[in-house]
């Protein structure tokens, strides 16, 4: 069963599908990101943007990881939003199980 996870921001023209994120695609992440911690915050969001893609967080649209830098601003910070929501999505126990 794919548990794929879809976002649309209307305001950006921007629908995002994420693969069903395994543990695998974690460990990438913390890895990539764990130097960026202390980072200036937008430094630190097109990371986790940068961070997610290497790891192969996302399913549609292709993103670069080179290509972050061209992104506007409000799409890497929306991008980087939905990224955490996915990571808290992927690491919650469901407290009925």
């Amino acid at each position: 069963m794919s548990n794929k996870i879809r976002y649309e921001s209307e305001q950006l023209g921007v629908n995002v599908t994420f693969v069903d994120l395994r543990q695998r695609h974690i460990e990438a992440f913390a890895v990539y990101i764990r130097p960026f911690i202390e980072l200036p915050l937008p430094k630190y969001r097109g990371e986790v943007v940068r961070g997610a893609i290497s790891a192969g967080w996302f399913d549609s649209p292709e993103y670069k990881v080179e290509d972050v830098g061209d992104f506007k601003v409000p799409l890497v910070r929306w991008l980087s939003e939905i990224c955490g929501e996915a990571y808290t999505d992927a690491t919650e126990i469901d407290p009925k199980s």
